[in-house]
């Protein structure tokens, strides 16, 4: 037959247990009802997301168009009839592909430093994350290959290839002659605002790498045809700066509509999530002060002299 010692133990310690457990299945509900509310808001941001850094993106080229295409123009007024546009910018187009090739020596030192144990965790992908089949894409329709399957991306990936080949090829990739059709086929890839290297390494860190090297091959080949001969009339220039300018202006307000709509729906489930937070709070609240009480019973309990009965 137990004793009261026993029975008064058992009493609070039972006492304990459904205090703790009420508490946790709060907890557990509220993380619920967290994620529900995160869901409910992520397809309706993402879009804004996305349109904002697209048009961050598109914007800041227009701008770097408009303003070559202006200093054309400053150089053809002040040569006048002896303008030679290859021979008068030459110096000017050496500095724009200087200003990027140090990203593009920054993505050959990244892949450079990755180990063959990098690339091994990278292969025993049975299912790799999107970003990764994303970024092996990529490299593989930049180096012109018709099959971008994960079977073709692990050729490049295994050691051999990888150390011995592709690096050096990498670091030598012919940037000048990217064509317009290459460039348009990587263009969505660009514009999606998760394929940034961070973010990339996030999922692995060679693909981070690589689309470090993807990004910057991309960019050096978008300003090497931008900053080409064109031939354009002083007419045809003035024409193309004000087009340029009413497409910054547009996307001026394409971001700041977006950014507004996005400023909103940001505010509207940081409120809702206090709510949420603070109906949680008014229910646990409570209970935390029973279950300290049940914790200081039992342990009054557990602290008592045996007695028998």
């Amino acid at each position: 037959m137990h004793s009261d010692y026993d029975k008064s133990l058992k009493d609070a310690e039972d006492n304990l247990n459904t205090k703790a457990n009420q508490m946790g299945r709060l907890k557990v509900e509220f993380d619920h009802n967290l994620n529900k509310l995160q869901e409910s808001y992520y397809p309706k941001m993402r879009p804004l997301k996305e349109q904002v850094y697209q048009s961050l993106h598109q914007r800041a080229y227009i701008e770097k168009e408009a303003e070559w295409k202006q200093r054309i123009l400053d150089k053809m007024r002040q040569y006048g009839d002896d303008f030679n546009e290859e021979r008068h910018l030459m110096k000017e187009r050496d500095e724009e592909l200087a200003l990027i090739l140090p990203k593009f020596q920054d993505a050959i030192a990244s892949l450079k430093a990755l180990t063959p144990e990098d690339m091994s965790v990278l292969r025993k992908y049975e299912h790799p994350p999107g970003l990764v089949l994303d970024t092996m894409e990529a490299v593989l329709t930049l180096k012109g290959e018709m099959d971008n399957s994960w079977e073709a991306a692990q050729v490049i990936l295994s050691d051999t290839y990888f150390f011995r080949f592709f690096l050096n090829r990498a670091e030598n990739f012919d940037k000048d002659s990217v064509s317009e059709e290459l460039l348009d086929q990587l263009k969505a890839i660009m514009l999606n605002p998760d394929f940034e290297p961070v973010v990339v390494a996030a999922a692995s860190i060679p693909c981070g790498a690589l689309c470090k090297w993807v990004r910057s091959v991309y960019e050096y080949a978008r300003i090497k045809r931008m900053i080409r001969c064109n031939g354009l009339t002083e007419d045809e220039l003035l024409d193309d700066i004000e087009r340029l300018q009413e497409q910054q202006n547009l996307k001026k307000e394409e971001i700041s509509g977006a950014e507004q709509k996005l400023q909103g729906l940001q505010a509207e489930f940081t409120q809702r999530k206090k709510d949420l937070k603070a109906r949680y709070d008014q229910t646990m609240e409570p209970l935390q002060e029973t279950f300290f009480e049940a914790h200081h019973r039992f342990g009054a309990a557990y602290c008592s002299p045996r007695r028998k009965n």
